[in-house]
């Protein structure tokens, strides 16, 4: 399986929706050459927004189209991504991810009565199999079965003794402090979910999205120099931009006119989302 590429979330593997939606032939076009159909678009779509991801299979394909061209294409995606993040399908599969996104409750806590109960339920049923191995073996091997009979009968004994047992009142004051922080961490999560993900509206969850891809494209250099080794590989001439990260270089193998493009559309996209 070839490595997925991350790049602009409004390349977004050149968006299927084609069944009755995109009457672009270009677009038609470059759908078939990267291979996708509708259902895989829209499961990348979903993936992108949620995740969050930015990817196409080949920005290759994308820089072969003419420079005017790049910027129809990718307005005509970002208008199929709109439509798709605003439908009953998409909405669905969002609550399905809220829901999978809620945090979990502290489990109840157990207090020194309960869990002494359960001690001696297990030393019970520790010494009755102990008892039973010792009585299979031969004589001269149940001398060591007797010692550890001995001590797990003594411990059986000390859950009892207040001057032996860990089952104390003291353990109960930290255990309800335990649970207690254990509830105001859970509020707090609870609190912060409803917020990022509130009911029938994924719109947080997109400007989220379109935020993150105008911070990591807003400061590409697309006039960087680059030199190829003598390994064949291709570098950036200066450092500080060969040590960039891959998704920096990927919006800069991307050029300056697709790049530019998708900021303007999601510029465009995020003031209508506020």
């Amino acid at each position: 399986m070839k490595k997925i590429l991350f790049l602009l979330p409004l390349f977004l593997l050149v968006l299927g929706l084609t069944a009755g939606h995109t009457a672009d032939d270009k677009l038609k076009g470059l759908l078939l050459q990267f291979k996708t159909d509708e259902a895989t678009a829209k499961s990348n779509i979903f993936y992108a927004v949620s995740g969050p991801s930015y990817a196409i299979p080949n920005v290759k394909s994308l820089k072969d189209l003419a420079a005017g061209d790049r910027a129809a294409m990718i307005e005509s995606i970002g208008k199929n991504v709109k439509e798709y993040v605003a439908s009953k399908e998409f909405v669905e599969k969002y609550h399905q991810l809220r829901e999978e996104r809620k945090p979990a409750p502290p489990a109840e806590p157990k207090y020194s009565a309960q869990l002494k109960e359960e001690t001696r339920a297990t030393l019970k049923k520790s010494i009755a199999e102990m008892e039973k191995s010792k009585s299979q073996m031969a004589k001269d091997q149940q001398a060591m079965f007797a010692e550890v009979i001995k001590g797990l009968n003594q411990q059986l004994k000390d859950i009892d003794d207040p001057n032996k047992t860990m089952y104390t009142p003291q353990m109960d004051e930290y255990l309800k402090q335990s649970n207690q922080m254990q509830l105001t961490d859970y509020n707090q999560k609870l609190s912060e979910w409803e917020k990022e993900y509130p009911v029938g509206d994924p719109k947080p969850l997109i400007r989220k999205w379109i935020t993150a891809f105008l911070e990591k494209s807003a400061d590409i250099n697309f006039d960087a120099k680059t030199s190829t080794g003598k390994d064949g590989k291709v570098k950036f001439a200066d450092q500080a931009y060969e040590n960039k990260d891959s998704q920096w270089k990927l919006y800069y193998r991307a050029g300056r006119e697709s790049v530019n493009a998708a900021r303007t559309f999601a510029q465009g996209w995020l003031s209508e989302l506020k």
